[in-house]
């Protein structure tokens, strides 16, 4: 299967799975959406469509992508832009197999349900009910599972090396009024790859994937050299597919599927990236001191409404520095238009998933200009919930009621989020502070809910009336503090 020139991209079509081909996709105009099981994995085909048009139809300034999205590409601008690369992206490749190495040595195959994050050879059963599940799957699922575990998961283990955006990094891309143009928002032009990718005019014939021009074991490798279609392919495993030539129905996608892929070798390889790569989709934090870049990532279980400001407003204090991925930059730049942000990633522990995230926030007119209202909303609704928490703090302390500050914590997070995506909604970011203040209101009265939710059980106990009374009266205290503060 070659993802340049056969179908591999599922949407749904009345009721059924579809595959098109990426030349359907961005020579015509039709009324097309991803259509996967997980959303973790339409997240990561939506970001491989991206990547592939990126690197494929490179557009030369803002004015010719702006064209890119009026009119779809025509079919002999396609076969210009792919003629080039056809050999690279063939999953089955004698020679260079899509995100593959050949001749990878392994005393046994793993099991192909380890390419779908969280899902480690069947032994742990986070997000499926029954241990392999997964057994066979069609090639245009392995395109997708393969990118997505080089791209966005941790590494596989000790002894194998992770992506240079860090084991879990949160992706950052835009939502337009179609899949074509979704593609075209995410795609940056080479004005705007310059501010990350200085060398974007060295020739192009020197930027190879990494299966077709290897990374050399234990080797030292300068971030600078790598070009764009080199960082957006990273491959930083050494993996080869297996096949099963008999037909077979795929478990991830329910498409018929000859061959199938029953699962993949795997060996240990590592080397070292000096320096380093920006990837244009996700947000980045700068250590002031340290004069060090990561990736942002979901460390904790608060919800993504609550790095809102760092996903898409640029920052700085004495200690760090916060960047949105280049991405957002550009479409608050160049298009300052409605849109969704879509935001996707993993709460990891080393090698092991612990949740999964994917959430969809509007972007209403004006909000490209009004950056500190985004932070303010942010902080503002974080100190009411450590409000909440702190008071809680205090009664368990006092009383012996142990955990329930971190279970309304859990609850005020779980709850504000309808609270959070209804103000994104409806928000006038011309004139933002009263639909800011209503939301603070309702942030507060929530917070009460909870309050009297978790002190229940210990309302009528004698020894803890006392310690109960203290925490409404400071809660409540901290509360008219708050609303007596200007936005």
């Amino acid at each position: 299967m070659n993802l340049l020139a056969d179908p591999w991209i599922p949407i749904q079509q009345q009721g059924r799975t579809r595959l098109l081909t990426l030349q359907q996709l961005l020579c015509e105009e039709g009324d097309y959406t991803i259509a996967l099981p997980r959303d973790d994995m339409e997240l990561a085909c939506l970001q491989l469509l991206v990547c592939l048009t990126q690197v494929l139809f490179l557009p030369e300034n803002r004015e010719a992508l702006l064209g890119r999205m009026r009119e779809p590409l025509s079919d002999a601008e396609y076969q210009q832009g792919i003629e080039p690369y056809t050999d690279w992206f063939d999953l089955r490749h004698e020679q260079w197999p899509f995100m593959q190495t050949r001749g990878v040595i392994a005393k046994e195959p793993t099991p192909i349900q380890k390419l779908f994050v969280g899902l480690p050879e069947g032994n742990n059963h986070a997000f499926f009910n029954q241990p392999g599940e997964i057994s066979a799957i069609s090639q245009a699922a392995a395109a997708i599972a393969l990118f997505n575990q080089a791209m966005n998961a941790p590494s596989m283990g000790g002894g194998f090396k992770g992506g240079f955006r860090g084991g879990a990094p949160i992706t950052t891309l835009l939502a337009g009024p179609s899949l074509r143009h979704t593609i075209w928002f995410n795609v940056l032009h080479k004005q705007q790859l310059k501010h990350i990718l200085p060398n974007i005019d060295e020739p192009r014939e020197n930027d190879k994937p990494t299966w077709v021009d290897p990374i050399k074991a234990k080797s030292k490798i300068a971030a600078g050299e790598i070009g764009l279609l080199r960082g957006l392919f990273w491959q930083p495993a050494h993996v080869e597919l297996r096949f099963s030539e008999q037909s077979t129905i795929c478990d991830e996608l329910g498409v018929t599927s000859e061959p199938a892929v029953t699962g993949f070798l795997k060996e240990k390889f590592v080397y070292e990236i000096v320096g380093d790569w920006i990837h244009p989709h996700s947000p980045r934090v700068y250590d002031l001191k340290k004069n060090t870049l990561k990736y942002l990532s979901f460390t904790t279980t608060a919800p993504a409404w609550t790095q809102l400001n760092h996903l898409l407003v640029a920052s700085e204090n004495k200690k760090e520095a916060h960047e949105p991925a280049e991405v957002v930059k550009q479409f608050r730049k160049d298009f300052a238009e409605p849109g969704q942000l879509i935001v996707g990633g993993y709460r990891n522990k080393q090698a092991s998933i612990l949740q999964r995230r994917h959430e969809f926030f509007p972007l209403r007119p004006g909000w490209d200009k009004k950056g500190e209202k985004i932070t303010f909303l942010v902080e503002r609704a974080l100190e009411i919930k450590t409000l909440l928490r702190n008071k809680l703090f205090g009664f368990a302390k006092a009383s012996g009621a142990t955990g329930v500050n971190e279970k309304a914590e859990a609850y005020f997070y779980h709850q504000s989020e309808p609270l959070i995506h209804q103000a994104l909604r409806e928000i006038d970011w011309n004139e933002p502070d009263r639909q800011l203040a209503r939301l603070r209101d309702e942030l507060i009265d929530l917070s009460w809910k909870i309050f009297d939710q978790v002190t229940r059980p210990y309302a009528h106990e004698p020894k803890m009336i006392q310690a109960l009374a203290t925490a409404k009266t400071t809660l409540g205290a901290g509360f008219k503090k708050l609303k007596g503060t200007s936005s």
